[in-house]
């Protein structure tokens, strides 16, 4: 009975087998992408309360999920950085002035292509 133990415990110390060492910590190297939204999270996103936020920004922007942005260039780097991750539409400028509708949704309609002048005129924005 006792030479049972025994013998396992010695088993498992010869063993060859070296114990999990914790996890290192990896980098990432991010996209220009997740640059973006890194200065995006830094930026002017206006939160609700403030007189001077509440005259500034716009409000009531598709998947805006609750924000005021002041500009349409903070509007589009957050829908790049939270809505497009999760299947919803977002807009990639394809060229300067220029932005096309993008999402991975398989019943989506086909992507369209708006000036900025267009985008500003249809989110409410004057800069």
């Amino acid at each position: 009975m006792i030479v049972a133990p025994l013998v396992i415990l010695a088993a498992f110390l010869e063993s060859p087998v070296t114990p999990v060492q914790a996890p290192q910590e990896v980098q990432v190297v991010g996209s220009s992408a997740d640059s973006s939204c890194a200065k995006g999270a830094k930026g002017s996103v206006r939160q609700p309360g403030t007189a001077a936020s509440e005259s500034a920004s716009v409000a009531n922007l598709p998947f805006a999920m609750g924000r005021r942005f002041a500009t349409l260039d903070e509007y589009l780097t957050h829908l790049e950085c939270h809505a497009g991750p999760i299947d919803l539409p977002w807009w990639k400028q394809i060229r300067p002035g220029v932005y096309k509708r993008m999402t991975t949704a398989t019943n989506a309609p086909p992507n369209e292509v708006a000036t900025r002048a267009e985008l500003m005129k249809r989110f409410g924005f004057n800069r």
